[in-house]
């Protein structure tokens, strides 16, 4: 990670999801080899490679982290998440911890708003800040979310599968109340518990973690 980090808060986790709510190493130029280029050319590119190895896949996160429905600690959360995800926590230090996670896996800190931590695919499973307090919050597969109508200024609800960004239910109403202000909120909630039973937990019912578990 860069240093520099900037001092996001829950707040700024709050904000992104308030429903809930790499480039190439470059290598200096050096002085002749007496040994020869091929042993430079063997040495230069199994330092790549380690280094892409360790940069890639280690993430440092907040050491705490919000309870989802159904833990009773922080404990209990990393032992779910080693299994679910296939990561390893490697070290602790003071706030932070350092995290393998598997290939493809990427923090990504975005202009502004918290950090976030995005699988293989592209998909956001859990965001967090910089600041001493931060926490690591991590995200379902299906929920309630708002869209607003710019034109109009009003806003319905839908349910979207966050794996495949397909919506599955809609709200009927338009309203300028949002969030869980909007009349269809109970409804739309009501199918998603149906649906989903387990849509609580964030280490169930993704393609994944069902993989991880089974």
């Amino acid at each position: 990670m860069k240093n520099g980090k900037p001092k996001l808060t829950r707040r700024d986790a709050d904000g992104l999801f308030p429903d809930l709510q790499q480039s190439g190493a470059h290598l200096a130029s050096r002085p002749d080899n007496p040994f020869g280029e091929g042993v430079s050319k063997k040495i230069g590119r199994r330092d790549r490679d380690e280094a892409s190895l360790w940069k890639d896949n280690l993430v440092t996160l907040p050491k705490a982290i919000e309870l989802p429905p159904g833990y009773e600690s922080v404990s209990h959360v990393r032992e779910a998440m080693e299994r679910a995800w296939r990561m390893k926590w490697i070290r602790e230090s003071g706030n932070e911890v350092v995290v393998e996670f598997p290939e493809g896996w990427s923090a990504v800190r975005p202009p502004s708003g918290a950090v976030e931590l995005r699988d293989a695919t592209g998909v956001v499973r859990a965001v967090y800040g910089w600041a001493g307090d931060a926490e690591v919050r991590l995200l379902p597969r299906y929920r309630v979310e708002s869209q607003e109508n710019s034109s109009s200024g009003l806003g319905s609800l839908v349910v979207r599968d966050r794996e495949n960004g397909q919506i599955l239910e809609r709200s009927s109403i338009w309203s300028a109340q949002t969030g869980t202000n909007h009349p269809d909120w109970a409804r739309l909630s009501t199918w998603l518990d149906r649906q989903y039973p387990l849509h609580r937990n964030p280490l169930r019912l993704w393609g994944d973690c069902e993989d991880n578990l089974g």
